[in-house]
């Protein structure tokens, strides 16, 4: 409004100006000069910033200096393996960046014991490997609630100063596995949970993968030990045999301080110690247990796995040697229940896992069917052996010098190979030919023993290891027999028959068999003489070791009888 009207008056006080000096009218001249100061003064008044318009002052903002933040963990540094022990050293390495950590420990859940176990450690105060129960303290706690937990643990006090043990735990799982994992720091003040987190967010996977690594490497070793019990279980003849291998195989792959076999007695209906690891002789002579009884009686009767843990602080039972824990699994098939496999721990909690009872439980089903195979090949070889026993004894009728001879030759070649190491299978061929070592003699008559020989007669004589090995070798079961049987004539210098071998060209069994013989021959009646007392017999042996006799096989033989002849020259050609 003001800026307007001082323009108007300026317009008017030109117009004027003009008409005085047209005119020279000095009326005209005042009166523009008056409407010119006018305009003028309008005009400074509009130019004058205006009160109303000017903007409101600014107030003065107070900014807070920037409050100081923790120092930012380091980039984390992966382990370049899954290893539980590599992982374990690499959390505790990272954790450096935000305190001083004394332990990194990474834990496994065993939900068939409630306990934690523990997979790996570092640092100088790593827990042991003592199993720890899954609602203890705060990795309990953490595993529970599904959350990082960080509270103090422990009192910490030396000469010098007095720490807080502050234990971080955050629980971590791959697949159905759940597991925790935890750092340990001492210190005054609590570390910062949220760097320790960052940690954490990185790190996870890795620590999920170690537990499901070690997951799997004891799967595999479980495997690997089922796999190698199954190869030696199946090899083995001797049911003896496969109740020691079943047993050491549960031993070793538990770790187990005690462990037994039990066969159920068809008979009676109760379960008999029959091989025991770590308990008392007379324990395992007098346990006998009916079914439903105790433990094993359970499991017999159930025909399931159990396994039995002690009450925290509860001490163990004196009538249990120390057991505190123990597993017992059925040894059972198809075909039904043969006994229960017995394993303890003296050890709370113990080491005992869900994956412990499954390698147990399917060891107690390969053991049943090794044992029944086992038994059956047994019995054929019993009811096979009585056979060419009544045969042998069948073809002694001939001559009656003889019968009884046999049995003799059988029990001492026996003797003799148990005290020099043979094996079972050695043994076992040993057995067959000592009862057939003269099968080869049947084509001579009778009346041979007590009559002058003629020359077919010895002939055959001579050639009787050869006829006895051909007619063995028709049966390809008997052909570990047949060099036995072959060579049990040899001497030990190589003036025997057929070959003229010497030495140990000769087969060990058949040099066994060469000495039982003669002692027997030389002990028996003959219709050309009478028996020769046992220590003469001995004093033969020991003149002709080294030349027809193995002197070894007959030192051992003569220790075997009790004698302490020192006449045996040492082993030579």
């Amino acid at each position: 409004m003001t800026s307007a009207l001082a323009s108007i008056l300026a317009t008017l006080s030109t117009l004027l100006w003009a008409l005085a000096f047209a005119t020279r009218s000095w009326f005209a001249a005042a009166v523009a000069l008056v409407l010119s100061i006018a305009a003028v003064g309008y005009i400074s008044v509009s130019t004058r910033p205006s009160r109303e318009l000017a903007p409101p002052p600014v107030p003065a903002i107070h900014v807070e200096p920037p409050a100081p933040q923790p120092p930012r963990v380091r980039r984390l540094v992966q382990p370049k393996t899954l290893d539980p022990r590599a992982v374990a050293r690499a959390f505790f390495d990272n954790a450096i960046a935000v305190s001083q950590p004394v332990a990194a420990h990474i834990w496994l859940e065993d939900t068939e014991t409630g306990t934690l176990r523990l997979v790996a450690g570092a640092g100088p105060l790593a827990p042991t490997n003592q199993p720890v129960p899954a609602n203890r303290d705060t990795l309990g706690r953490s595993l529970a609630g599904g959350k990082a937990i960080l509270e103090p643990h422990a009192h910490l006090c030396s000469a010098d100063r007095e720490d807080t043990l502050w234990r971080y735990a955050v629980p971590i799982g791959y697949d159905s596995l759940r597991g925790v994992a935890a750092l340990d720091f001492a210190s005054t003040s609590p570390p910062d949970s949220g760097a320790l987190n960052d940690i954490v967010a990185g790190f996870r996977p890795t620590l999920s993968g170690a537990i499901a690594l070690y997951v799997a490497d004891i799967r595999g070793h479980a495997a690997r030990a089922l796999l190698d019990a199954a190869r030696a279980l199946s090899r083995n003849l001797d049911p003896d045999q496969v109740i020691e291998t079943a047993l050491d195989t549960a031993m070793s792959s538990t770790r187990a301080a005690t462990g037994s076999v039990m066969l159920l007695d068809a008979a009676t209906g109760r379960l008999r110690i029959v091989a025991a690891r770590g308990l008392p002789e007379e324990v395992v002579a007098s346990t006998e247990v009916a079914m439903g009884e105790g433990i094993a009686g359970w499991v017999a009767a159930s025909n399931q796995p159990l396994l039995v843990e002690d009450l925290p602080g509860k001490t163990g039972r004196t009538d249990r040697h120390g057991v505190r824990s123990a597993v017992s699994v059925p040894i059972a098939d198809e075909d039904g229940l043969l006994g229960v496999l017995n394993i303890g721990s003296r050890d709370f909690p113990a080491r005992f896992t869900r994956a412990h009872l499954d390698i147990l439980e399917t060891l107690g089903r390969l053991a049943a069917v090794a044992l029944r195979n086992a038994r059956a090949m047994s019995s054929a070889g019993d009811l096979y052996f009585d056979t060419l026993k009544a045969l042998v004894l069948a073809l002694e009728t001939k001559d009656p010098y003889a019968q009884g001879g046999t049995e003799r030759v059988l029990h001492y070649s026996l003797l003799i190979g148990q005290a020099m190491g043979l094996s079972i299978e050695e043994s076992h061929a040993l057995e067959i030919a000592a009862m057939l070592h003269d099968i080869g003699m049947t084509g001579l008559d009778g009346s041979a023993s007590t009559r002058p020989l003629s020359t077919v007669e010895r002939g055959m004589l001579t050639m009787h290891p050869v006829i006895a090995a051909d007619i063995l070798e028709q049966a390809p079961a008997l052909a570990a027999v047949v060099p036995i049987v072959y060579h049990h004539h040899e001497h030990f210098d190589g003036r025997g028959y057929v070959t003229g071998s010497s030495g140990d060209q000769i087969p060990l069994a058949s040099r066994i068999l060469a000495v039982a013989d003669a002692y027997v021959a030389m002990t028996s009646d003959r219709p050309y003489r009478a028996a020769k007392t046992s220590d003469r017999a001995m004093r033969e042996l020991s003149d002709k070791a080294g030349t027809q006799f193995d002197p070894d096989v007959v030192q051992t033989f003569l220790h075997l009888l009790g004698s302490d002849s020192n006449r045996v020259p040492d082993r030579r050609l």
